[in-house]
C-alpha cells in the first residue's frame, strides 16, 4: 500500500510547514498586557547564586547557572510573583464590586485553565492572565467569582455573569483567540 501511494505521500509531505524543532527561547522583553507593563530582561552570567534584580523597567538575572532551563524556571517564578501582587488585588476589588466573598486565592502556571473555583470558595488563577488584555482578565475574574454563587454553568450562572459583564459571550470567544498571547517560554520547556 505504501509503495502504491508513495507519490501522494511525498507530495503532501512537502505541504507540511517546515518548523524548527526548538522554537522556545528566553525573552529579552516581557510585556504584561493586563497591567500595561513592559520589562526589559538582562542575563548576566557570573559567579555566585542566581539572583533576580528588579529595577523597573529592567529585570536582571545575574549569577551562575547550569542551563537556560534554570533561567526559564527563575523567570516563571518571577511571573508568578508578579501575578500574586497584581491579580490578588484585582480579584479582591472585583469580588467587592460583585458583593461576593471567597475563601482563599492561589496563583499557578497552567497550560489549559485560566482559573477555577472550588466548592470551598477557593479561587485559583493562572499567572499567564498577565499576558492578556485587561478586559479579558476581568472576564475570567467575574466568571470564577460567579461560581461562588453557582458552582456550575447553568442558565442562572450565565445570567449572573451577564449582570456584571454584558459582553461575556464575545469575551469568551476572544479569550480563546488571545491564548496565543501567552509566550511559549512560560508554558513549554526550553
Amino acid at each position: 500500500m505504501l509503495q502504491k501511494h508513495t507519490p501522494w505521500v511525498l507530495k503532501h509531505l512537502q505541504d507540511i510547514p517546515n518548523k524548527p524543532l526548538h522554537t522556545v527561547v528566553l525573552p529579552k522583553k516581557i510585556y504584561f498586557s493586563a497591567i500595561q507593563q513592559t520589562w526589559m530582561i538582562n542575563y548576566e552570567e557570573g559567579t555566585g547564586r542566581l539572583s533576580l534584580v528588579e529595577a523597573y523597567p529592567t529585570l536582571t538575572l545575574r549569577g551562575k547557572y547550569e542551563s537556560e532551563g534554570v533561567l526559564q524556571e527563575a523567570l516563571k517564578r518571577w511571573v508568578k510573583k508578579q501575578a500574586k501582587e497584581h491579580l490578588r488585588v484585582w480579584l479582591a476589588k472585583t469580588a467587592a464590586d460583585m458583593n461576593v466573598t471567597y475563601h482563599a486565592v492561589s496563583i499557578r502556571l497552567q497550560k489549559r485553565r485560566w482559573g477555577s473555583c472550588s466548592a470551598k470558595g477557593n479561587i485559583s488563577l493562572n499567572a499567564a492572565l498577565l499576558f492578556l488584555p485587561d478586559f479579558l482578565v476581568q472576564h475570567v475574574l467575574i466568571h470564577e467569582l460567579t461560581h461562588l454563587k453557582h458552582l456550575n454553568h447553568s442558565k442562572a450562572f450565565w445570567s449572573e455573569v451577564e449582570r456584571f459583564e454584558p459582553k461575556y459571550k464575545e469575551n469568551r470567544h476572544l479569550l480563546k483567540q488571545h491564548a496565543k498571547d501567552v509566550p511559549a517560554w512560560l508554558t513549554e520547556q526550553l
